[in-house]
């Protein structure tokens, strides 16, 4: 119905007359001087069923909203099929769908939308929510950017079920409102009430690419019209406009693995190659925020350390010493220092049981790139019976580098005592967007609630948000990281000397120093010990104060030093000690060793054997321990207790070979035959 306004100095009928001529003439006449700057149609949105009528009014606004009376309004419908529009406005629906009626004056135009549809309740966007794994109630966590994509858990509710498939749309802008990405969902039925997000009505898959900070969002119910209902201002969520999403960028997360040759069993390698990085990464990725991991493997590092006696090994000592290691070759690396080395070990043939699957370092802040860090060890994928547990090691190690103790699950040793849930539960449900996004599922399925936090040792296992939002502070952001982070060294690594040692029980252990080319590292925070070189005439070389590491799965407090030498340590140190609260070791060198490597006759001997292996031999019978790095590239390539090591080495490879009593070293370069 065409709405006529009295205008003083007009009679109704005079406007109504003057309708109906500009209606004849198909225009709309300026009753006045004031120019029409909108048309306001109401009700703007209208859901009917077939046959059904509804009334619309037309009202022409001036430039300051105020109505205008005596103008006359033209009536459109885009859809003619699905409803008529009469020259007064009223509405007649004809069939389903949906129909955009205009009313035009002045050509100025208002809009309203109408619904047909032969479903009498109504379908609502009871909400929805982002998670890229972990998610909170409250739906706090932003979606970090690089990394995994994210999945849009929907929740539809109904007054009465109805079971026509309709579809669920969400739309990303940016924050002038240019569309960015769009995705759907076919829903094929909502049968009542609202479901919680852990089984949501529907879900939609954002793949990374497509989630930039600052974006904003909102949710469509049936944004083709194929099935109105009788509400409209619910079919959309938030119900106040898109919301801005939340995201946070991260520090790149560099990981590099390291093959563990383990030279007492038969020189048993880890198995690790691009043909399997993925089954080691799938937990990390779907279950704490790292962003997309740069993964490297490095050349492979011999130990001596024994696994044990079979079918049982893996015990702490064994563990420790490959840790420390691997930790020795990360500190000589001078382009790959500041990611996480893993150490990879492959249980010898004959062994059916390992007291621990892989040991990290808890480091108090992620800042520190020095020794007893970023460094872990683990066994390979496929040992063990439970598919997923090499996988689930790799997360729940380097869980412990990002800062994190155990959850109380499964007999956990050393539990965070601020963990909330004392079953070490996750205790909010998660999703497996991973999956979905790499295809091993159709849907991004539920994990319970009650599944084990990936830092305890229940089975299966999930993130928390109380570890997943640990990790993420721990990390910072990537803003933050780069702002924290030291400048990069003017210089390579330097020939240093190595100390490393354990605080444990009431007593003090100093390994053999050797010196290696590699960086310096040093104590980042003062603390209670004390260590110091003395030489011959009794004056200090060095001292530093400390406070040990922290492990995983013991009680023991390593340190590693890596102090740079000057000519006078190099030359007259004689003892290194390390005392501290109720302890005190101190190491001295014996009373003879051999003649420099270099001279004449006693270079170290290097000899090829019948299994291919290279067996590095010091000249000097008091060797305690031999180091062998790449001369080239500087990586460390094994270290072994006594005077020799063997190694799996190409021929011509050039090699440094440091042989030390344990208190100085002498180094020389040669050529592996």
């Amino acid at each position: 119905m065409r709405r006529i306004l009295r205008h003083p100095g007009r009679s109704v009928a005079s406007c109504i007359a003057l309708g109906a001529l500009v209606l004849a003439l198909g225009g709309c006449s300026n009753a006045g001087p004031i120019a029409v700057a909108s048309v306001s149609l109401t009700p703007a949105n209208v859901s009917l069923r077939v046959q059904l009528t509804a009334q619309l009014t037309a009202t022409p606004l001036d430039a300051q909203g105020s109505p205008l009376d005596g103008r006359a309004v033209v009536w459109a419908t885009n859809a003619s099929s699905v409803v008529s529009v009469s020259a007064t406005g009223l509405v007649t629906a004809l069939g389903l769908g949906a129909a955009t009626i205009t009313a035009t004056c002045e050509g100025k135009k208002g809009t309203a939308t109408v619904l047909v549809t032969t479903f009498d309740g109504d379908v609502a966007v009871a909400g929805a929510q982002f998670t890229q794994g972990v998610q909170t109630s409250d739906g706090t966590i932003p979606m970090v950017l690089g990394g995994v994509g994210a999945v849009v858990n929907v929740s539809l509710r109904a007054t009465q079920p109805i079971y026509t498939p309709m579809q669920v749309a969400l739309l990303l802008t940016d924050s002038a409102g240019t569309p960015l990405w769009s995705g759907t969902s076919t829903v094929a039925g909502v049968p009542g009430p609202a479901p919680g997000f852990d089984a949501p009505s529907a879900q939609i898959l954002v793949p990374p690419s497509a989630l930039r900070a600052g974006m904003r969002w909102r949710v469509v119910r049936d944004p083709g019209g194929g099935l109105p209902d009788d509400t409209l201002a619910n079919d959309r969520y938030p119900r106040d406009g898109p919301a801005t999403l939340a995201t946070v960028g991260v520090p790149t997360l560099k990981i590099r693995f390291i093959p563990i040759v383990l030279s007492a069993h038969n020189n048993a390698i880890g198995q690790v190659s691009s043909a399997n990085l993925d089954a080691y990464l799938q937990t990390l990725r779907s279950t704490l925020p790292v962003g997309s991991p740069y993964v490297t493997i490095g050349p492979p590092l011999t130990t001596t350390a024994s696994f044990g006696t079979p079918p049982s090994g893996g015990q702490t000592a064994f563990w420790q010493q490959v840790l420390s290691e691997v930790d020795l070759a990360r500190v000589a690396d001078a382009a790959n220092g500041d990611a996480h080395w893993i150490g990879v070990v492959a249980p010898p043939s004959g062994f059916t049981y390992t007291t621990y699957g892989g040991m990290g370092y808890v480091p108090s802040n992620y800042a520190s790139r020095g020794a007893n860090t970023r460094t872990a060890v683990l066994v390979n994928v496929g040992w063990f019976n439970r598919p997923t547990q090499s996988r689930d090691l790799v997360a729940h190690e380097l869980g412990h580098n990002f800062g994190r103790w155990h959850a109380p699950c499964g007999g956990a040793g050393s539990p965070d005592p601020g963990y909330p849930f004392p079953s070490g539960t996750i205790g909010y449900f998660g999703h497996d967007v991973w999956s979905l996004e790499s295809g091993l599922s159709g849907t991004a399925a539920t994990v319970g609630a009650d599944v084990g936090d990936v830092m305890g040792y229940c089975f299966p296992v999930w993130s928390s948000a109380y570890t997943y939002t640990g990790v993420l502070a721990f990390r910072g952001s990537a803003t933050a990281a780069a702002a924290a982070a030291p400048a990069p060294a003017s210089q390579g690594p330097t020939r240093v000397l190595v100390v490393r040692g354990t605080i444990a029980g009431g007593h003090a252990a100093l390994e053999p120093a050797i010196a290696l080319q590699a960086r310096p590292s040093l104590p980042e925070r003062d603390g209670p010990y004390t260590l110091e070189g003395v030489a011959d005439d009794g004056s200090v070389l060095f001292q530093y104060r400390f406070e040990p590491a922290r492990l995983d799965h013991s009680p023991d407090r390593p340190f590693t030093f890596a102090i740079p030498l000057t000519p006078s340590i190099d030359t007259a140190l004689s003892s290194i000690s390390v005392r501290g609260p109720g302890v005190e070791r101190t190491l001295t060198r014996p009373p003879v060793f051999a003649a420099p490597p270099a001279a004449p006759g006693v270079a170290p001997a290097a000899q090829r054997e019948p299994d291919r292996m290279l067996r590095v031999a010091c000249p000097a019978t008091a060797a305690r321990v031999v180091a062998v790095q790449d001369a080239a590239s500087g990586a460390l390539l094994g270290v072994g207790e006594g005077g020799a090591l063997r190694l799996p080495v190409e021929p011509g490879t050039r090699l440094r070979v440091s042989c030390s009593d344990g208190v100085r070293t002498r180094s020389a370069t040669i050529t592996a035959p």
